[in-house]
């Protein structure tokens, strides 16, 4: 006996009950995906800002740290070791010990040369020579001939403030014109930037360095965030580094020459006794509505209550101040 055949069944159509079914599952399927999505967002947007509150930090750490260390610095040995005469005149403050390194506890005292607003923190100075030394080449007697140099790598220009020593002896000046000729840079101190004549008499062996006073202050920048500033003797802010929130100070001092730090002060009395200084910064991420709830971190011995979601976070060092240590 055949078979009988049967023809195909026509297709209906999903049921409501297996669409309901289907679109439960891609709803399902559909916020897991979205879940997802979400906590890696959220984790890259923590891990980014924590990195950028990081790498700030290292940054302005490293820059600070680094002026600190040759505060003092004229070239070759150190304060205690040459006699050194300023005969430029004010603004630039006499290079002494005294002025190599000064802090302003929360801004007391500190006259702000620029129109940078300071919201908060501490303030820092550190006087020295910065750059390379280029040699002299002529015009070294009397002391009140122009200073020739081989060249200007450094780019030295007029209104600099600059140091000639020899190790023995230093003198800071103001290049009152800057002229070059036939490879000779010509650096002037007329009376219109500089008061007397130079204290030493220079022959080949001695150079040439830039001089500058450089200030780090906390500031409010154009787009309404706290801001680490350095500022010159040419009154010229510049910006180093956003979102550094508060920065405050603890100095080291060596009260009884011995080249150690014997006690800790926020405000020392005798800036000349300052062997170290510690740098404590709190830093804020660039990124609103990171953290869950606001933070509570220690900071400058005491509670900081964040204003907002964003991360603190807080960096310290603890700097020499290497032109401090006794002549070798």
């Amino acid at each position: 006996m055949k078979p009988m055949f049967m023809p195909p069944r026509a297709q209906t159509g999903f049921g409501l009950i297996e669409l309901m079914i289907a679109m439960t599952l891609g709803l399902v399927l559909l916020g897991g995906i979205g879940y997802v999505y979400i906590g890696s967002r959220s984790a890259f947007r923590t891990t980014d800002n924590l990195s950028r509150i990081q790498e700030n930090a290292r940054y302005a750490l490293d820059l600070m740290s680094r002026d600190i260390r040759m505060a003092g610095y004229v070239g070759c040995g150190n304060l205690a070791s040459m006699s050194v005469k300023t005969i430029a005149k004010p603004p630039v403050p006499p290079m002494t010990a005294g002025n190599a390194l000064i802090g302003y506890d929360n801004g007391t005292g500190w006259t702000n040369p620029t129109s940078i607003v300071r919201p908060a923190g501490d303030v820092l100075s550190v006087m020295g020579a910065f750059g390379n030394g280029v040699n002299l080449t002529g015009n070294l007697i009397p002391s009140n001939a122009n200073v020739q140099v081989n060249g200007n790598p450094d780019g030295f220009k007029q209104d600099d403030v600059l140091i000639v020593t020899n190790c023995a002896e230093a003198d800071v000046f103001k290049a009152t014109t800057v002229s070059n000729a036939s490879g000779t840079t010509t650096l002037s101190h007329a009376n219109s930037g500089n008061t007397g004549n130079r204290v030493g008499t220079y022959g080949k062996d001695a150079f040439v360095m830039r001089m500058d006073q450089y200030t780090y202050f906390i500031g409010t920048n154009t787009a309404g965030n706290r801001a680490l500033y350095r500022v010159g003797l040419d009154a010229q802010a510049e910006e180093l580094v956003e979102h550094v929130h508060d920065m405050q100070m603890r100095y080291g001092l060596d009260t009884n020459a011995d080249g150690r730090v014997d006690s800790y002060s926020n405000t020392p009395g005798n800036w000349t006794q300052v062997a170290s200084v510690t740098l404590n910064l709190l830093m804020r991420s660039p990124d609103n509505n990171i953290s869950t709830a606001t933070q509570s971190v220690t900071f400058n011995n005491g509670t900081f209550a964040a204003p907002d979601r964003r991360l603190y976070q807080v960096f310290s060092a603890t700097v020499g101040v290497r032109n401090r240590l006794p002549a070798m």
